[in-house]
């Protein structure tokens, strides 16, 4: 049973029309670009409360952070780095961030004449571009109206609704993951394998959207589109030779990490409470995050809820949930774990009054994190 379909069909006829309608995309686009703008809205007016908007990243970037202050309600934490690389390019220790999100900013940000705005465009166009993208990939395995509602949940969850709205690359992220197995289900493998190419220069495991393409053209014995399968994988050889050529380390967008682990960031599920378990010597029982472990928990529930709907998605869910938890930011597992795209799949309802409290809970969740990303607190 799919994790939110235990409710009673009670949309009405008429709901459901406008969701199964030609204008159902554009009406998921319209709901969730309206909550983010009430949402930066109330942002703004909460940090403005003493006389003026003044988050902590003002000082901390100074005269080079964004010249219009409305752009510190989407520009925090790692949003300065991608900013220097699109100014100046890499130095240590940002090979970390692979090359695609910047990149764009800095094609965008030289027509823009504002790298800091061209890097709020380009987040928040895809991040709503994601919306009618998810609920189209949807369609392929619920009724129209299910996967409209399950378009708003997914958008609307706190990790996702945050990081699609803020300069972070999940916007693009998510839209290149989407896109490449969209496409490939409409069977334009070109058109999917540039997409994947794009996810893989986006983040350290985009490449792995090739996983439930390649199982699916085995399972039909299509071996000769095997081949274009090589584009993403080629994409990733491209930039680990540009980094040797840079730094003479062809992985040191895994190694500069330890930059991060000086700051006190930790890495790995596994290494964290798994082997001090399985160690000879005294087991000291790690600091235990309850909350966090809950998460971990959830998703993996859902991840193999994804096994249901499609064995192919399931293999990749599941490969990327298991990449993450061994190798992944353990404080950022909430944020990596919302954009495995499948496991939303298992996230659908015909509870209009379901949804609407889901998608209210979920809003008012992402102000809650919002508001803590501006102030410099960690969240993901």
């Amino acid at each position: 049973m799919h994790a939110l379909s235990g409710f009673s069909c009670l949309i009405p006829d008429t709901v459901v029309n406008v969701f199964e309608g030609k204008a159902r995309l554009v009406f998921s686009v319209m709901v969730v670009g309206l909550l983010k703008l009430i949402g930066s809205l109330f942002i703004y007016q909460r940090l403005s409360i003493s006389g003026g908007l003044s988050p902590p990243w003002m000082g901390v970037w100074g005269s080079s952070g964004p010249t219009q202050p409305w752009l510190y309600l989407f520009s925090a934490q790692d949003t300065g780095w991608y900013i220097a690389i699109a100014k100046g390019g890499y130095t240590y220790p940002m090979y970390v961030f692979f090359p695609a999100y910047p990149t764009l900013c800095m094609a965008i940000g030289l027509i823009a004449g504002d790298y800091w705005l061209s890097a709020f465009i380009v987040s928040s166009v895809l991040g709503l571009a994601s919306v009618p993208l998810i609920q189209l990939v949807a369609e392929y395995y619920m009724p129209k109206a299910e996967a409209a509602a399950s378009a708003l949940l997914t958008a609307t969850f706190p990790y996702i609704f945050l990081f699609t709205t803020v300069s972070y690359t999940e916007s693009l992220f998510l839209f290149a993951t989407l896109a490449t197995w969209y496409f490939h289900m409409r069977g334009r493998l070109i058109s999917s394998m540039l997409a994947a190419a794009t996810a893989t220069l986006t983040k350290t495991y985009g490449v792995t959207i090739i996983i439930p393409i390649a199982i699916d053209l085995l399972l039909k014995r299509k071996f000769k589109q095997l081949l274009p399968l090589f584009v993403p994988i080629t994409a990733l050889l491209g930039w680990m030779y540009y980094l040797h050529l840079r730094t003479g380390d062809a992985f040191a967008f895994a190694t500069q990490q330890s930059y991060w682990m000086k700051l006190g960031f930790e890495f790995g599920w596994f290494h964290r409470y798994i082997t001090p378990i399985l160690s000879s010597s005294d087991w000291v029982i790690p600091k235990f995050d309850y909350v966090l472990v809950a998460f971990v928990i959830f998703f993996g529930y859902l991840v193999f809820s994804v096994f249901q709907i499609d064995v192919k998605l399931g293999v990749y869910s599941l490969s990327l949930y298991l990449l993450l938890l061994f190798f992944g930011n353990f404080s950022s597992l909430p944020r990596f774990f919302s954009f495995i795209f499948p496991v939303w799949f298992a996230a659908r309802t015909r509870n209009l009054f379901a949804l609407a409290a889901a998608v209210t809970f979920f809003v008012l969740m992402s102000l809650l994190i919002w508001y803590q990303f501006i102030l410099k607190e960690w969240i993901a």
